[in-house]
Formats: structure tokens, C-alpha cells, sequence
């Protein structure tokens, strides 16, 4: 019973039992009571044709008579005035007649017993020879009712035999893609996802495969993920390390007498570790967003406010490529997380400034609308193509890959942003064109109803 295909089956057969069981008696309930009336009729018929016959040749024994009746798959009584006696009965057994019911029948009156044969009686009453007399009939149907259900039991058995048969096979058919989703799913829990199952069903189980493969092509495409972002944090790891070690061993080591090149050494030991603890960072910032219900602490501010300070924080960067950052900033309140939104501000401006140029520009504005608020952040540095437009939001991915190092990304600080504002119900749009520098808009709804 732990197939579900043996559970089906059982089920199947266990309903259609009961349902013929259930249907083969109402239905010869039916039968009698839609033959009743009819019965009854004929057995009024047959009485007045015998009373007749009888009266129309009274030297014929009245035996001889009810015996012919009888015979027609009747049951005959005959009551006669003189002590209500009995005088003819052709089968002895239970009629369960009162003595007033005979009264009335003797005195004139007729009787009819409505129910199901072959309990249905009629009595009708006749004279002869100066006596009156009670004749009641009731039909003798038993071989009759016998025979119907020994050919609705055999109708009802075939048809559960066929149907069950027809049934089994059917239900192999159905159960097939049943087995293929268990073995594939199995297969799934071992790491393997090229188990892609083809199906052409419309069906519950149509779409039930169609999602399973819908999951697995996701599966697969996240491990691919995981494993590179393995990769890359190696990678991204492996890199500063690698000039640690070779550097810090190189001043052990005295091979570097000159001063200068000591110190130039001992800058770049402390540029690398910069990178590493801003990596360990970030890499931490993005599994704390990731989490189910991450840190999230909603407050009205004023978001003009915030930007300004942004930009004042950062004055360091950009003087030192002489960059001029031009404003255009209304005056703004927002509800949302401040800390994290500052964290957007920051990561984007760093990425204006990093590709921006010697002596270029960078343009900060917001926009408020009925519904929502835009800021947007606008440089005239390399340039996004519009293919790399829908993958600059992947993690460690990098526009200028040959200049990444040397400018101190590490590919995290886009996917930051942009899952901070989808926190926030919003979300970031790029104009960008190669060589024409890149705008970075970031769309944040007016009104979001916080859960607390």
C-alpha cells in the first residue's frame, strides 16, 4: 500500500464496489415499484375476466378455475360468505389479511394493497349461486425479481471487471511521470541537474513537470552561480594575499635596502589589506541582505541632507582627480532605512568617481513625482555597453576588468545597492552609451506601507 499506484487502484475498486453494490439495489427498487401499479392493474383485469369466466359456465368446478388462474404466476385466495371460510388457496403461506379487510371484500367492496411485488394485493368480491364470495390475488414474481438480479449481477460484474481492467492499464499510463519525477528528483538530491524531463500533457501532471524543470534549470543555474562566486571570492582573496606575502617576505628578507621603495612597498601591503577588509565587508553585507528578514530600521529623514553629506564625505576622492560634482538637489523627505540608503549613495558616488577621468564631471540630481522619487547619479567616465547594462548588478562582476585592480573594485558594491533599494520596493535604472560616461537612476516609491 505504499505505491501510490497500488493506492489508486485499491481506491478505484473499493468506489466502483460500493457504487454497483448501492446502484444494484436502487435501481431493482426502482424496477418494482415502477411494475407495481402495472401489476396491480393486471391483477384487477385478471380477477373480473375469472369472475366472468366463471359466471358464464357455473358447471365448471371453481378448482379447476383458480387452478388456470394460478397458473399465469398468480396466488389466489377465496373466501366464501357462510363463516368467512376459506375455500381455495393454491400455494399455502402468509397473506397477512385482516378479518375486516375479508368483511369488506365479501360485502361488495374492493381492496387494494399498493407495495412492491410480491407484496401487492388485490381482492374483489363476486356472487354465485345466491352466496358472495372474497377472491384475492397477489402476483408470484419471484422467478421473475430472481432472474433480473442474477442479470444486473452479471451486467455489474462485467463492467466492473472491464472497467478495472481498463482502469489498471490506464493508470500505469498516468503514474509513469509520477516515477520519472521521483527517480529525477533523487538524482537532483545527488548534485546532478541535467535531468530535464520532456513532457506534451496539458494536465495537473503537464504542469507539474514543467515546473519541476522550471526548479531544476533554476538549481542549476544557482549552483553555477555558487560556484563562481566561489570562484571569484578565491579569486578576489587570492590576489591581495598573494602581493602580501611576496612583499612582506621581500622586506624580511632585507632585499629592499633603498627607503623609498620600503615605504612604497609598505603602501601597497596596506592598500591590499584595505581591499581584503573591504571585501570581508561587503561579502558580509550582502549575507546579512540576504537573509530572510534582514536588519531594516524605516525613519522619516531628509533625503537632500543625506546626499549633501555623501558628497562632502567623498570630497577627499574626488579632489584628488580634481573632479567637479555639481548638485541639483530639492529640498526632500523620505521614509526609509538611512543607514542602508547612505550605503547606496556611497556605493554609487565611489563608482562615479572611480571611473570618471582626470578633471571630469559628475552630476548629482533628484526628481520628486506623484508617487515616487528619482535620484540620479550621472558621470562622464568609460561608458557601459548596453549588454553589460544587465549584468553590472552580478556579483563580482566588472565593467573594466583590465583596470578593476588597479582602481580598488571588487565587484560587490552595484549588487549592494540594488538590493537595498529592492528593500525599499524600489529599483535602479542605467543610461549609458561607451565612451559617453553612465546615469545611474535610482526610482524609490513615496509611500511603502512597513510592516513592523
Amino acid at each position: 500500500m505504499k505505491s501510490l499506484y497500488v493506492q489508486i487502484v485499491v481506491t478505484f475498486l473499493g468506489a466502483v464496489l460500493i457504487s454497483l453494490f448501492i446502484s444494484f439495489l436502487i435501481s431493482g427498487k426502482i424496477y418494482e415499484y415502477q411494475v407495481s401499479e402495472r401489476i396491480q392493474n393486471r391483477m384487477e383485469q385478471v380477477g373480473k375476466d375469472f369472475i366472468q369466466l366463471y359466471k358464464s359456465s357455473p358447471n365448471m368446478e371453481v378448482d379447476t378455475y383458480l387452478d388456470a388462474m394460478s397458473s399465469f404466476s398468480f396466488d389466489v385466495l377465496v373466501y366464501r360468505e357462510n363463516n368467512k371460510s376459506l375455500i381455495y388457496e393454491n400455494k399455502p403461506s402468509s397473506w397477512n389479511l385482516s378479518q375486516e379487510t375479508i368483511n369488506k371484500v365479501i360485502n361488495g367492496g374492493v381492496y387494494k394493497h399498493k407495495s412492491i411485488p410480491p407484496r401487492s394485493v388485490v381482492g374483489l368480491p363476486f356472487e354465485m349461486q345466491g352466496s358472495s364470495y372474497a377472491m384475492f390475488i397477489r402476483p408470484d414474481f419471484t422467478f421473475f425479481f430472481k432472474d433480473f438480479r442474477k442479470v444486473m449481477l452479471i451486467l455489474f460484474s462485467t463492467i466492473l471487471v472491464l472497467g478495472s481492467i481498463i482502469f489498471i492499464i490506464t493508470t500505469r499510463w498516468t503514474i509513469r511521470p509520477i516515477k520519472k519525477l521521483t527517480y529525477s528528483t533523487k538524482q537532483v538530491a545527488k548534485g546532478n541537474f541535467d535531468v530535464a524531463i520532456e513532457t506534451k500533457r496539458k494536465d495537473e501532471l503537464g504542469d507539474l513537470t514543467r515546473s519541476f524543470n522550471h526548479m531544476v534549470h533554476g538549481l542549476d543555474e544557482l549552483d553555477d552561480m555558487r560556484q563562481q562566486f566561489v570562484s571569484n571570492v578565491s579569486h578576489e582573496i587570492q590576489s591581495p594575499l598573494t602581493s602580501i606575502q611576496g612583499f612582506a617576505k621581500a622586506l624580511k628578507d632585507d632585499v629592499i635596502q633603498d627607503e623609498q621603495e620600503r615605504k612604497e612597498y609598505l603602501s601597497i601591503i596596506e592598500h591590499e589589506s584595505k581591499r581584503l577588509s573591504s571585501l570581508s565587508q561587503n561579502l558580509l553585507k550582502l549575507a546579512t541582505l540576504d537573509t530572510d528578514h534582514p536588519p531594516f530600521h524605516p525613519i522619516d529623514y531628509a533625503l537632500d541632507e543625506q546626499l549633501r553629506r555623501v558628497v562632502a564625505s567623498l570630497e577627499p576622492q574626488w579632489s584628488a582627480k580634481e573632479q567637479d560634482v555639481h548638485i541639483d538637489i530639492e529640498d526632500t523627505t523620505f521614509k526609509g532605512d538611512q543607514d542602508q540608503l547612505e550605503q547606496v549613495w556611497i556605493n554609487l558616488l565611489t563608482n562615479a568617481i572611480r571611473y570618471t577621468p582626470f578633471k571630469g564631471e559628475i552630476y548629482i540630481s533628484t526628481k520628486s513625482f506623484d508617487e515616487k522619487i528619482v535620484v540620479s547619479i550621472t558621470d562622464s567616465g568609460i561608458g557601459i555597453s548596453e549588454e553589460e547594462q544587465f549584468r553590472v548588478f552580478e556579483r563580482f562582476y566588472k565593467v573594466d576588468k583590465s583596470r578593476s585592480r588597479n582602481k580598488g573594485g571588487n565587484g560587490l558594491g552595484l549588487s549592494i545597492a540594488q538590493k537595498i533599494v529592492l528593500l525599499h520596493h524600489g529599483w535602479i535604472s542605467i543610461e549609458s552609451e561607451p565612451g559617453e560616461g553612465a546615469t545611474f537612476h535610482v526610482h524609490l516609491p513615496k509611500t511603502i506601507e512597513w510592516k513592523d
